[in-house]
Protein backbone atom coordinates (compact mmCIF):
# COMPACT_ATOMS: atom_id res chain seq x y z
CA UNK A 1 0.00 0.00 0.00
CA UNK A 2 3.04 2.11 0.22
CA UNK A 3 3.96 4.00 -2.77
CA UNK A 4 7.64 6.67 -2.75
CA UNK A 5 6.56 9.99 -3.71
CA UNK A 6 9.88 12.38 -5.39
CA UNK A 7 9.10 15.93 -4.18
CA UNK A 8 11.93 18.57 -5.24
CA UNK A 9 14.64 15.66 -4.39
CA UNK A 10 12.66 15.09 -1.19
CA UNK A 11 12.18 11.04 -0.87
CA UNK A 12 8.24 10.46 1.03
CA UNK A 13 6.90 7.75 1.60
CA UNK A 14 3.07 8.25 1.32
CA UNK A 15 -0.23 5.78 2.05
CA UNK A 16 -2.68 5.38 -0.43
CA UNK A 17 -4.98 3.79 1.88
CA UNK A 18 -7.97 6.30 2.85
CA UNK A 19 -9.47 4.92 6.06
CA UNK A 20 -8.70 8.06 7.59
CA UNK A 21 -9.02 10.53 4.52
CA UNK A 22 -8.56 14.00 6.59
CA UNK A 23 -5.72 13.40 8.57
CA UNK A 24 -1.91 12.88 7.88
CA UNK A 25 0.72 11.70 9.95
CA UNK A 26 4.02 13.39 9.04
CA UNK A 27 7.51 12.36 10.28
CA UNK A 28 10.87 14.09 10.73
CA UNK A 29 14.23 12.58 11.50
CA UNK A 30 17.05 13.73 12.78
CA UNK A 31 20.57 14.67 11.37
CA UNK A 32 22.57 11.43 10.43
CA UNK A 33 19.28 9.84 10.32
CA UNK A 34 16.79 9.03 7.41
CA UNK A 35 13.32 8.13 6.79
CA UNK A 36 14.35 4.41 7.71
CA UNK A 37 14.67 5.19 11.29
CA UNK A 38 10.88 5.38 11.37
CA UNK A 39 10.51 2.13 9.81
CA UNK A 40 8.09 0.60 12.25
CA UNK A 41 6.28 4.00 12.78
CA UNK A 42 5.47 4.29 8.82
CA UNK A 43 4.25 0.51 8.71
CA UNK A 44 2.17 0.42 11.87
CA UNK A 45 -0.05 3.87 10.83
CA UNK A 46 -0.16 2.79 7.21
CA UNK A 47 -1.72 -0.19 8.34
CA UNK A 48 -4.72 1.10 10.25
CA UNK A 49 -5.54 3.49 7.26
CA UNK A 50 -3.28 6.52 7.81
CA UNK A 51 -1.86 8.53 5.83
CA UNK A 52 1.74 8.95 6.35
CA UNK A 53 4.33 11.47 4.86
CA UNK A 54 8.34 10.72 5.84
CA UNK A 55 10.46 12.99 3.97
CA UNK A 56 14.56 13.01 3.66
CA UNK A 57 16.25 15.87 5.12
CA UNK A 58 18.71 17.44 2.30
CA UNK A 59 22.07 15.13 2.22
CA UNK A 60 20.25 12.08 3.99
CA UNK A 61 18.48 9.22 2.90
CA UNK A 62 17.63 9.52 -0.91
CA UNK A 63 17.65 13.59 -0.61
CA UNK A 64 20.02 15.39 -3.32
CA UNK A 65 22.90 16.45 -1.47
CA UNK A 66 23.94 19.98 -2.44
CA UNK A 67 27.38 21.00 -2.12
CA UNK A 68 26.85 24.02 -0.22
CA UNK A 69 26.48 24.64 2.89
CA UNK A 70 23.89 27.13 2.88
CA UNK A 71 21.32 24.62 2.14
CA UNK A 72 21.90 22.94 5.75
CA UNK A 73 21.18 25.94 7.40
CA UNK A 74 18.08 25.42 10.09
CA UNK A 75 16.16 28.21 8.11
CA UNK A 76 17.04 26.32 4.40
CA UNK A 77 15.86 22.73 6.10
CA UNK A 78 13.28 24.63 7.67
CA UNK A 79 11.76 25.65 4.34
CA UNK A 80 12.37 22.11 2.79
CA UNK A 81 10.10 20.80 5.32
CA UNK A 82 7.45 23.60 4.95
CA UNK A 83 7.48 23.03 1.32
CA UNK A 84 6.91 19.29 1.98
CA UNK A 85 4.13 19.96 4.55
CA UNK A 86 2.37 22.17 2.12
CA UNK A 87 2.26 19.65 -0.46
CA UNK A 88 0.75 16.87 1.69
CA UNK A 89 -0.73 18.61 4.36
CA UNK A 90 -4.60 17.92 4.76
CA UNK A 91 -7.59 19.04 7.41
CA UNK A 92 -5.88 17.42 10.41
CA UNK A 93 -1.65 16.91 10.54
CA UNK A 94 -0.10 15.59 13.21
CA UNK A 95 3.82 15.89 13.06
CA UNK A 96 6.07 13.53 14.83
CA UNK A 97 9.80 14.73 15.29
CA UNK A 98 12.68 12.62 16.52
CA UNK A 99 15.94 14.66 18.07
CA UNK A 100 16.63 17.70 15.62
CA UNK A 101 13.32 16.70 13.53
CA UNK A 102 11.29 18.33 16.66
CA UNK A 103 12.62 21.58 15.95
CA UNK A 104 11.41 21.18 12.33
CA UNK A 105 7.91 20.38 13.92
CA UNK A 106 7.90 22.80 16.26
CA UNK A 107 8.49 25.49 13.53
CA UNK A 108 5.87 24.46 11.58
CA UNK A 109 3.51 24.05 14.06
CA UNK A 110 4.47 27.72 15.11
CA UNK A 111 3.98 28.84 11.22
CA UNK A 112 0.78 26.89 10.88
CA UNK A 113 -1.29 26.69 13.76
CA UNK A 114 -4.65 26.09 11.79
CA UNK A 115 -3.59 23.10 10.07
CA UNK A 116 -1.48 21.69 12.73
CA UNK A 117 -3.48 19.52 14.88
CA UNK A 118 -0.93 17.47 17.39
CA UNK A 119 2.91 17.26 17.65
CA UNK A 120 5.03 14.91 19.11
CA UNK A 121 8.20 15.21 19.93
CA UNK A 122 10.79 11.71 20.26
CA UNK A 123 13.91 13.23 22.28
CA UNK A 124 14.02 16.49 20.97
CA UNK A 125 15.09 18.24 23.89
CA UNK A 126 14.40 21.50 25.99
CA UNK A 127 12.71 24.85 24.61
CA UNK A 128 16.00 26.85 23.61
CA UNK A 129 17.01 29.00 21.30
CA UNK A 130 19.66 26.93 18.79
CA UNK A 131 23.35 27.33 18.29
CA UNK A 132 25.80 25.72 17.09
CA UNK A 133 28.90 25.02 19.26
CA UNK A 134 31.89 26.33 19.01
CA UNK A 135 34.44 23.74 20.54
CA UNK A 136 32.45 20.54 18.51
CA UNK A 137 34.13 17.83 17.05
CA UNK A 138 31.69 18.89 13.84
CA UNK A 139 34.04 21.57 13.60
CA UNK A 140 36.71 19.95 11.67
CA UNK A 141 37.45 19.80 8.36
CA UNK A 142 35.11 17.47 6.09
CA UNK A 143 38.05 15.19 5.42
CA UNK A 144 39.33 14.49 8.74
CA UNK A 145 35.49 13.58 9.66
CA UNK A 146 35.66 11.27 7.47
CA UNK A 147 38.49 9.54 8.39
CA UNK A 148 36.76 9.65 12.05
CA UNK A 149 33.60 8.17 10.61
CA UNK A 150 33.91 4.65 12.41
CA UNK A 151 34.56 6.41 15.26
CA UNK A 152 31.71 8.57 15.28
CA UNK A 153 29.48 5.57 14.04
CA UNK A 154 30.45 3.55 17.26
CA UNK A 155 30.38 6.62 19.59
CA UNK A 156 26.48 7.23 18.28
CA UNK A 157 25.96 3.85 19.09
CA UNK A 158 27.06 3.64 22.62
CA UNK A 159 25.66 6.74 23.18
CA UNK A 160 21.86 6.31 20.45
CA UNK A 161 21.01 3.15 22.25
CA UNK A 162 20.19 1.40 26.23
CA UNK A 163 22.28 -1.78 24.53
CA UNK A 164 25.02 -2.09 22.05
CA UNK A 165 24.87 -5.94 21.12
CA UNK A 166 24.11 -7.33 17.36
CA UNK A 167 20.37 -6.50 17.29
CA UNK A 168 21.44 -2.47 18.30
CA UNK A 169 24.22 -2.75 15.50
CA UNK A 170 21.86 -3.91 13.03
CA UNK A 171 19.31 -1.25 13.76
CA UNK A 172 21.87 1.15 13.08
CA UNK A 173 23.09 0.26 9.85
CA UNK A 174 19.26 -0.20 9.28
CA UNK A 175 18.09 3.25 10.21
CA UNK A 176 21.06 4.92 8.26
CA UNK A 177 22.78 7.05 11.21
CA UNK A 178 25.42 8.80 10.37
CA UNK A 179 25.39 7.41 6.84
CA UNK A 180 25.90 10.84 5.25
CA UNK A 181 28.46 12.16 3.69
CA UNK A 182 31.17 14.08 6.46
CA UNK A 183 30.46 17.43 4.34
CA UNK A 184 26.91 16.92 4.97
CA UNK A 185 27.04 16.05 8.53
CA UNK A 186 29.56 19.15 9.23
CA UNK A 187 27.26 21.62 6.82
CA UNK A 188 24.05 20.00 9.45
CA UNK A 189 25.50 20.58 12.95
CA UNK A 190 27.44 24.08 12.06
CA UNK A 191 23.88 25.57 10.28
CA UNK A 192 21.75 24.66 13.80
CA UNK A 193 21.38 28.38 14.65
CA UNK A 194 17.79 29.35 15.55
CA UNK A 195 17.32 32.22 18.10
CA UNK A 196 13.76 32.53 17.93
CA UNK A 197 13.29 29.44 19.31
CA UNK A 198 13.62 29.68 22.84
CA UNK A 199 10.95 29.58 25.76
CA UNK A 200 8.72 31.65 24.79
CA UNK A 201 8.41 30.79 20.92
CA UNK A 202 7.48 27.23 22.49
CA UNK A 203 5.15 28.71 24.85
CA UNK A 204 3.34 29.81 21.99
CA UNK A 205 2.05 26.46 20.84
CA UNK A 206 -1.61 26.02 21.28
CA UNK A 207 -1.24 22.48 20.16
CA UNK A 208 -1.53 19.07 22.33
CA UNK A 209 2.26 17.87 22.73
CA UNK A 210 3.46 14.43 23.40
CA UNK A 211 6.61 14.36 24.85
CA UNK A 212 8.20 10.74 24.36
CA UNK A 213 11.64 10.17 26.37
CA UNK A 214 13.80 7.14 26.10
CA UNK A 215 15.23 7.51 30.21
CA UNK A 216 18.16 5.85 29.09
CA UNK A 217 19.04 8.98 26.51
CA UNK A 218 23.11 10.42 26.61
CA UNK A 219 22.11 12.99 24.09
CA UNK A 220 19.05 14.60 25.23
CA UNK A 221 18.75 14.84 29.30
CA UNK A 222 15.10 14.27 30.97
CA UNK A 223 15.36 17.38 32.93
CA UNK A 224 15.15 19.14 28.90
CA UNK A 225 12.14 17.18 28.06
CA UNK A 226 10.54 18.08 31.95
CA UNK A 227 11.16 21.84 31.27
CA UNK A 228 9.33 21.64 27.86
CA UNK A 229 6.00 20.00 29.39
CA UNK A 230 6.54 22.89 31.85
CA UNK A 231 6.29 25.29 29.43
CA UNK A 232 3.80 23.75 26.55
CA UNK A 233 -0.01 24.99 27.15
CA UNK A 234 -1.00 21.34 26.66
CA UNK A 235 1.89 18.99 27.35
CA UNK A 236 2.22 15.24 28.33
CA UNK A 237 5.73 13.69 29.10
CA UNK A 238 5.97 9.78 28.77
CA UNK A 239 9.37 7.92 29.85
CA UNK A 240 10.09 4.67 28.33
CA UNK A 241 12.30 3.05 30.69
CA UNK A 242 13.95 0.37 28.64
CA UNK A 243 14.96 3.03 25.70
CA UNK A 244 17.09 5.49 24.71
CA UNK A 245 18.06 8.40 22.22
CA UNK A 246 16.70 5.99 19.28
CA UNK A 247 13.66 4.55 21.20
CA UNK A 248 11.38 4.27 18.13
CA UNK A 249 13.84 1.54 16.85
CA UNK A 250 14.69 0.23 20.21
CA UNK A 251 11.04 -0.26 21.57
CA UNK A 252 8.73 0.42 18.70
CA UNK A 253 5.26 -1.39 19.84
CA UNK A 254 5.25 0.82 23.27
CA UNK A 255 6.20 4.05 20.64
CA UNK A 256 3.25 2.92 18.24
CA UNK A 257 0.76 2.44 21.18
CA UNK A 258 1.43 5.78 22.47
CA UNK A 259 1.57 7.01 19.80
CA UNK A 260 -1.71 5.81 18.53
CA UNK A 261 -3.42 6.44 21.81
CA UNK A 262 -2.53 10.58 21.60
CA UNK A 263 -3.60 10.46 18.02
CA UNK A 264 -6.91 9.08 18.90
CA UNK A 265 -7.20 11.27 22.11
CA UNK A 266 -9.34 14.35 21.91
CA UNK A 267 -9.19 16.98 24.51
Amino acid sequence: PLQVVTVDCEKSITSCQAAHPDVVLFFIHGVGGSLDIWKEQLDFFSGLGYEVVAPDLAGHGCSSAPPVAAAYTFYALAEDMRAVFQRYAKRRNILVGHSYGVSFCTFLAHEYPQLVHKVIMINGGGPTALEPSLCSIFNLPPCVLHCLSPCLAWSFLKAGFARQGAKEKQLLREGNAFNVSSFVLRATMSGQYWPEGDELYHAELAVPVLLVHGMHDKFVPIEEDQRMAEILLMAFLKVIDEGSHMVMLECPDTVNTLLLEFVLWEP
